[in-house]
């Protein structure tokens, strides 16, 4: 067997043996306010009121982040946040980092 076929065979192999990461989606809401601590935490608060860390700004992706959600504050845009598996969305959480977020128009709910 070929070197490239021995490495593609250990890559199958790989992604057969480890898991998919799990992740957990909360509901999409419109964003009700956006604050960036002293220190660099970036948090939002969702119009139902739940308050959460999204990232802190040092992170690559935190002004991408923040432009997402200046460009949703307004508008008729909601905003879906997802979090590592075991998240609670319903509960305030300013610890927790988020993985991905994405903003949709509400009709696509």
């Amino acid at each position: 067997m070929t070197r490239i076929g021995c490495l593609t065979l250990m890559l199958v192999g790989l992604s057969v043996v480890l898991p998919a990461m799990a992740e957990v989606k909360c509901f999409p809401e419109a964003i009700k306010s956006i604050e960036v601590a002293k220190g660099g935490d970036l948090f939002y608060t969702m119009v139902s009121g739940v308050r959460r860390k999204l990232t802190h700004m040092s992170q690559h992706e935190a002004p991408a982040m923040l432009d997402i959600l200046r460009g949703s504050i307004g508008t008729d845009q909601i905003i879906q946040v997802i979090y590592p598996d075991g998240y609670n969305c319903k509960q305030p959480d300013l610890e927790v980092h988020a993985e991905r977020l994405k903003m949709q128009a509400p009709l696509v709910r």
